[in-house]
């Protein structure tokens, strides 16, 4: 027998679901929102604008993050998960390729606002599509994989941005991305409409005790509750502290660290390439479970063994960059990087997913993205008067230092994730 044939077309739909949205999140947060640190320094020296006003630039993407990530999920259940995200993935194609003809300062602010907005509009309608098509054994792994699709971004640039910096300029960089992502784009269109037509040949599978439980109805008790609100805390620190750790890194290692180009490049090379794995890594941790005691209780949650390992790894790169390290040492520091800050925001979604039904889990991940923008465009706009006032970013990695270490006492505090009944659907139909 072929081993094709032996695999199931729900586990094949997974896997290709999974396979796209990776894809998608490598373009909009890869390109998108994490390709801007990494020509900073040239575009602040053709177009002419000061840290401060970068930093006051990367806040405002944080706010759109902030405002999209609470809007993208309402219009998800108005118009549908997958339209919304190709909708965001195009704009996202047509404001990269915006960049590469910006001329100021506003015209930059505006379009690499915009992207922020677009990033938030497919990653939150993303937990609408994982929750029903992602099996929960499985889950924390694909949401594991499918953050890491930023560090495949993050890769891309740090193999590209060299090469067409070096012969055409940073307008050439904007421009490639915008071409990838109009691939995507049509790529999206066409793997969900053969996914779409081969569901309806397929029974649709709901588990027996499916019905929503009173305590897991939506209200705002629900989603202040104790563990969702220790979430929302790890999230808002991770975006203070790993945000303008990402944003200032070029500036850090060119300015102050009077590094080369070529150590810049390699570092954010280094920061993609761990990060392919760390994601699947620390996913399939977190998808550990211990066994329980004699009260059935579990003494070991993998979710929080992950949780802690990241956040310890975001405290070692935060330490090693605040100590202005030579070009080995920034390199351990993109290591550490590359193996914490990404994963953490995936498992705090997959968290969610273990922890609650997924009408919740969409308006909890919302929330969550929300705080990890606050966190963000406070460490960015600190992170810019650091600049002005003190003349170098060491500050902003002394600050993020102090945020990794009460992240990961938090993280310690992260209950158990109960295992909930698993939850397959076999088609997309039902995500217009």
């Amino acid at each position: 027998m072929d081993v094709s044939t032996r695999i199931s077309p729900r586990l094949a739909n997974q896997l290709a679901v999974t396979l796209l949205l990776t894809a998608v999140i490598a373009a909009t947060y890869g390109f998108g929102v994490y390709l801007f640190p990494v020509v900073l320094p040239q575009m602040k020296q053709d177009i002419g604008f000061n840290y401060a006003q970068a930093g006051y630039i990367t806040a405002a993407r944080q706010l759109a993050n902030i405002a999209m990530a609470l809007l993208s999920g309402l219009a998800a259940a108005r118009f549908g998960a997958a339209r919304v995200m190709l909708v965001a993935t195009v704009l996202s194609a047509m404001d990269l390729a915006g960049l590469a003809f910006a001329n100021n300062t506003w015209m930059m602010g505006a379009a690499l606002v915009t992207l922020n907005a677009c990033a938030a509009a497919t990653w939150v309608p993303m937990m609408a599509l994982i929750t029903p098509l992602i099996d929960e054994r499985h889950r924390a792994k694909a949401i594991g994989v499918i953050g890491s699709g930023t560090n495949y971004g993050v890769l891309l640039n740090g193999l590209m941005v060299p090469a067409l910096l070096a012969s055409w300029g940073w307008r050439s960089v904007w421009l490639v991305s915008a071409v990838l992502t109009a691939v995507l784009s049509g790529a999206i269109v066409l793997v969900f409409a053969r996914l779409g037509r081969a569901s309806a040949t397929q029974p649709s599978v709901t588990p027996p005790h499916q019905t929503q439980r009173p305590s897991e109805r939506l209200g705002l008790r629900r989603m202040l509750a104790r563990h969702f609100l220790l979430v929302y805390a790890i999230a808002l620190l991770c975006g203070f502290s790993g945000v303008p750790f990402i944003t200032y890194l070029s500036a850090y290692s060119h300015d102050d660290l009077h590094l080369g180009l070529d150590v810049t490049a390699h570092a954010w090379a280094l920061v993609g390439l761990v990060g392919v794995v760390s994601g699947l890594a620390l996913g399939m941790i977190a998808d550990m479970h211990g066994s329980p005691d004699r009260n059935g209780r579990t003494q070991r949650d993998g979710m929080r063994t992950a949780l802690v390992s990241a956040g310890v790894l975001l405290l070692c790169g935060s330490l090693i960059a605040a100590s202005r390290p030579g070009a080995y040492a920034l390199m351990v520091a993109a290591v550490a990087l590359g193996f914490s800050f990404f994963p953490i925001f995936g498992l705090l979604h997959a968290y969610v997913g273990k922890t609650s039904a997924p009408a919740l889990a969409a308006i909890v991940c919302g929330i969550c993205e929300a705080a990890f923008g606050v966190g963000g465009a406070m460490g960015n706009v600190l992170g810019g008067l650091c600049k002005t006032i003190f003349g170098s970013f060491q500050p902003v990695y002394e600050m993020a230092s102090a945020a990794s270490i009460i992240l990961v006492g938090l993280a310690f505090l992260i209950p158990n994730a109960r295992r909930a009944m698993p939850v397959c659907r076999s088609g997309l139909a039902d995500l217009r």
